[in-house]
């Protein structure tokens, strides 16, 4: 079998894997949800915000806009997250280059040095390394099945 079509079949098995959703497909129900992330008092645009599960529910994810808003996908664009709790994890990776935010770390930081611990070189990550870790992270939420489910996140 050659390299290529056995990619291919593997795409696809993982592709038709990550396919489906609540209701009539097996998984379980999910609910609208949305939220605003903040960081030093300002939005904070393009990150990734993942909802780790705590009972064992799917993990929801999304992408901050520039004004920090949010909303979550778990089975299919934008459908929300299962009832639950969850620890939330955020994370904002930058190229060290193109970021001009190098004057506003001080004389002694280092663009293209790894200050989150991860990350490949030339990358530096811009929000606190626990907010991106299940373990550690503070923020914490409760996606309600009849609640009003819009959190503002606040990285400290």
């Amino acid at each position: 079998m050659s390299r290529i079509f056995g990619c291919s079949i593997l795409c696809l098995l993982v592709a038709a894997a990550g396919c489906g959703g609540g209701g009539a497909t097996g998984g379980v129900p999910v609910y609208e949800v949305t939220g605003t992330v903040t960081m030093a008092g300002a939005p904070l645009g393009d990150a990734v915000v993942s909802f780790a599960p705590e009972d064992g529910q799917p993990t929801a994810t999304g992408r901050t806009k520039e004004d920090g808003s949010f909303f979550l996908t778990t089975y299919s664009y934008g459908d929300g997250a299962a009832e639950g709790k969850f620890k939330v994890l955020v994370s904002k990776t930058v190229m060290a280059n193109a970021s001009s935010d190098d004057d506003a770390h001080g004389d002694d930081y280092e663009a293209g040095s790894d200050h989150s611990g991860g990350g490949a070189a030339g990358e530096a990550q811009m929000v606190p390394p626990n907010y991106n870790d299940k373990d550690q992270t503070p923020l914490s939420v409760e996606v309600k099945k009849d609640g009003d489910n819009n959190f503002e996140l606040v990285i400290q």
